[in-house]
């Protein structure tokens, strides 16, 4: 990995590069050319710690479905909730999934625009669990840890190649201004990695405060906490 090289992230494409890609870079060719020209690229991961120290600490690590779990039996004890449980049709849809991979996504917005619910919630298994369980359960969720959005610069040895030809595809079709192909590009891209991704690839962090839209309880939901212990770090 060569240090002197850019990071890939949206903001730094040019329409002088995407122009020279699209001329000169085949796909078979397109990886090569990533590695030659970047040392990583920029994505992103959503998340409601209840301690944002343990990312800095211990990076992200696939779910563990056991515990999560245990930990929403609990707090149905915790708020008293004395009806039908069926939790096998959610074990089953995420074995071998959230337990085994990372989700990224290239572009951070659309934790605003396309898919919230993962910081509202903070993991799409236990917001899976309350569904199929009680709709007001929900709310609890909504209560615990903080809205983060964390963006990690990856080394492209951490990350298969077929997750990144994706992007040559995209670069060869999209048109219209810059931005328009930007959006294009990066956008409802995901990066599947499995395994441990490393805390060493954190290069930042926010907590959003947008007004977003949650298709998951039909109203808006604005987050109120905008720091926490790594905000002065």
């Amino acid at each position: 990995m060569n240090e002197s090289h850019p990071v890939l992230v949206k903001e730094v494409l040019t329409k002088k590069e995407l122009s020279y890609i699209r001329k000169s870079v085949a796909r078979s060719n397109f990886i090569d050319w990533l590695k030659s020209n970047y040392r990583s690229i920029r994505c992103y991961h959503a998340a409601r710690p209840t301690n944002i120290d343990l990312y800095f600490e211990n990076g992200f690590l696939p779910g563990d479905l056991q515990k999560s779990l245990a930990s929403f039996e609990e707090l149905l004890k915790e708020i008293g909730y004395k009806g039908l449980v069926d939790l096998q049709e959610t074990m089953e849809l995420f074995d071998g999934k959230s337990n085994r991979f990372i989700y990224f996504i290239l572009d951070k917005y659309d934790f605003i625009d396309l898919a919230p619910h993962y910081w509202i919630y903070g993991s799409e298994f236990m917001l899976c669990l309350a569904q199929n369980t009680a709709f007001h359960i929900k709310e609890y969720l909504r209560k615990t840890g903080i809205p983060t959005i964390f963006a990690c610069d990856i080394p492209f040895i951490k990350i298969e190649d077929r997750e990144l030809l994706s992007l040559h595809d995209r670069i060869l079709q999209t048109t219209g201004t810059l931005e328009q192909m930007l959006n294009d590009i990066f956008s409802n891209y995901s990066i599947i990695i499995e395994g441990h991704v490393d805390a060493a690839y954190i290069s930042g962090h926010e907590h959003p405060v947008e007004r977003v839209y949650d298709a998951h309880d039909s109203r808006y939901y604005l987050n109120d906490i905008k720091t926490c212990s790594r905000c002065s770090n």
